[in-house]
């Protein structure tokens, strides 16, 4: 017979018993909450002090180190790696590459447009003193790929990842995302913040307006790299290898050039700690997957490393001891995430207890910020819930905000609270005088004096964060409330921009592919007008050779291919099927998308006809 142990009988029967004094539950919330005994703890990203930049931007020392850090300079330029390969550096974030190859020049990734491409090749041949022949272009990821008609000669191939496309078209094509992914990408970037003066970016590490509205000539790739596999190719003559860098996107690959010894990588090696979460929101980048693919590029031992998000790196030691450097950040503030979680501390208690050494954080912490990163790890292994059991059907938003509001005396109180902490300053006042302002905020967006402090505090902590991208959103919020966010002298937000950027036009539609067309169709839906609502029909589109079946059930519409039409189907022309999208066709009683057009709900794009206003205005200079 099995004998129990009788210790640990003992004290499951104790446990089960509550045989444990209280001070044991005492002594668990202590340790949940940590080591962090002082009232105001912050993110080391935030500092007391501040320096200005040579644009008038008031900011911290760290963030004015950024361009070099990141390979950037504060000068366009074309820079000699080594014998027949040139680093292009200074037209934005990143870096693209030029390498001579047997076949022809190598490009490796082509700028944020087709005017920032053309201006890297003529300075590309202005240096070299002769004209290039491009043989091949490789891109690293999707975000570089504006430029390729710039750089794409006769006869040259584009090499990308297989997802690289459908990637690109997730976030800027015909997408019920890319409006918010686009909005929340100008305010995490600074698009429109002032170009001179305290509120100006003091780094490359923002945009200006030309990143959302230049011209693009990016083309699919020709050539493709198969998902998750390390292969050997050869580019122009040229022997590569490629293999997964899955950093910030998954199409990412990095290429090693065997016969010079080199790496070109992208996000693997950065200037700053990686950023494992970006604010503007993105899918989760598992810290776990980017060391993997990291250890591929240890393996190399490469004399040089060009990361298009970080300086040029030369000699083995220097090469070893950065890609080190880089895959430990990441390392670290993921297994120190898993340790907070085995400690029972929710992704809010982990943040504040991560520590990062002085060395691996100090200058580094330039882009994102650890406890971002922190949060984001919490989540992609736990979920949303931390624990407290309050979080699983909480009060509205509203209503907290109310209640809460009402205990601390009423709005007034409230507002007088927020504003002496902001007289009195810091760090933790500024910060506490923008939760009280949420609070009243959410009872009254109109408030003015509650947006009065919250622009003063917002501004006041922007200006004191090392990180690029919460200093952007840090100004955003103080520049939408002001109206000092401008474009063409024209104030914007946040919102404005996520209804401009998110709202296609006809001639997108009509140049997008029907399944694109349907499928923003399908996140119009709004299941309080579809509720018992029950449809079914075919749809061919001219040009098209595909049958397509739409059942509107349940609160959805289920897309799906047919063999043949259906008795009720209708067939229209691209044109048709774009005003249809937009809401523009003209109804009828008995057509099947006139019937589906009473379930759709457009409330959150802008009216008809109203972004190819815009951006006629644009053209002629009228505004924006």
């Amino acid at each position: 017979m099995h004998r129990k142990n009788p210790a640990r009988v003992v004290a499951i029967a104790a446990l089960a018993l509550g045989a444990f004094p209280m001070a044991r539950a005492a002594d668990a919330a202590a340790e949940k909450r940590g080591d962090q005994t002082g009232p105001s703890w912050s993110s080391p990203s935030l500092r007391s002090e501040t320096v200005t930049g040579s644009n008038g931007a008031v900011t911290t020392s760290t963030a004015l180190l950024a361009n070099d850090k990141w390979g950037i300079g504060n000068t366009k330029r074309v820079e000699r790696v080594t014998d027949g390969v040139y680093a292009l550096r200074g037209w934005g974030i990143a870096s693209s590459f030029a390498i001579e190859a047997p076949g022809g020049w190598i490009i490796i990734d082509t700028g944020d447009s087709t005017r920032v491409a053309t201006e890297m090749r003529a300075r590309l041949e202005e240096t070299l003193g002769r004209k290039v022949k491009v043989a091949a272009i490789l891109l690293t990821h999707w975000h570089y790929g504006d430029g390729i008609a710039a750089w794409l000669d006769e006869g040259a191939e584009v090499w990308g990842h297989e997802y690289l496309d459908r990637n690109r078209s997730a976030s800027k094509g015909i997408s019920v995302l890319s409006g918010t992914a686009q909005a929340r990408g100008a305010a995490q970037f600074g698009v429109f913040h002032p170009q001179s003066g305290p509120d100006a970016f003091p780094n490359t590490l923002g945009f200006t307006p030309e990143k959302l509205l230049a011209e693009s000539s990016y083309q699919p790739p020709t050539r493709l790299f198969e998902n998750g596999r390390v292969i050997d190719v050869v580019v122009a003559g040229e022997p590569v290898q490629v293999a997964p860098n899955r950093s910030d996107t998954t199409d990412s690959v990095g290429f090693y050039f065997p016969r010079k010894r080199m790496l070109a990588t992208n996000f693997m090696v950065p200037g700053g700690i990686f950023n494992v979460y970006s604010l503007r929101g993105s899918s989760y980048r598992d810290p776990a997957v980017v060391i993997e693919d990291g250890r591929w590029i240890e393996s190399k031992n490469a004399e040089i490393l060009l990361d298009i998000h970080g300086p040029t790196r030369k000699g083995e030691d220097t090469v070893r001891d950065e890609v080190q450097r880089a895959l430990d950040q990441v390392q670290l503030i993921h297994d120190q995430t898993l340790r907070q979680i085995a400690h029972g501390r929710d992704a809010r208690q982990a943040a504040e207890q991560v520590y990062v050494p002085r060395h691996q954080r100090g200058d580094w912490e330039n882009y994102g910020q650890v406890e971002s990163h922190v949060r984001q790890v919490y989540n992609g292994v736990m979920g949303w819930f931390g624990g407290d059991v309050y979080d699983i059907n909480p009060l509205s938003e509203t209503e907290e905000a109310s209640r809460t509001v009402e205990m601390m005396g009423g709005s007034s109180a409230v507002r007088k609270a927020a504003a002496d902490a902001a007289k009195r300053g810091g760090l933790a006042n500024w910060r506490w005088s923008l939760k009280l302002t949420s609070l009243l905020l959410q009872l009254d967006p109109a408030d003015a004096d509650a947006r009065q402090l919250r622009a003063a505090a917002a501004r006041q902590i922007g200006q004191r964060t090392s990180s690029a991208n919460a200093r952007g959103w840090y100004l955003t919020e103080a520049l939408q409330i002001e109206g000092g966010m401008q474009f063409k002298g024209q104030p914007l937000t946040v919102d404005a921009i996520r209804k401009f950027l998110g709202t296609p036009t006809a001639q997108a539609l009509i140049a997008a592919s029907v399944d694109e067309n349907l499928q923003f169709v399908r996140y119009l839906v709004d299941p309080r007008k579809a509720e018992a609502q029950r449809q079914t029909f075919t749809l061919a589109v001219v040009g098209d050779s595909r049958i397509r079946r739409l059942e509107l059930r349940n609160g959805v519409i289920v897309i799906s291919d047919s063999a043949a039409a259906a008795p009720t189907h209708v067939k229209l022309t691209r044109q048709e099927l774009a005003a249809f999208v937009l809401g523009t066709r003209a109804p009828s009683e008995t057509d099947p998308l006139s019937q589906l057009d009473r379930v759709l709900d457009r409330s959150h794009l802008m009216p008809p006809g109203a972004v190819e206003s815009v951006l006629q205005g644009m053209k002629d200079g009228n505004g924006p």
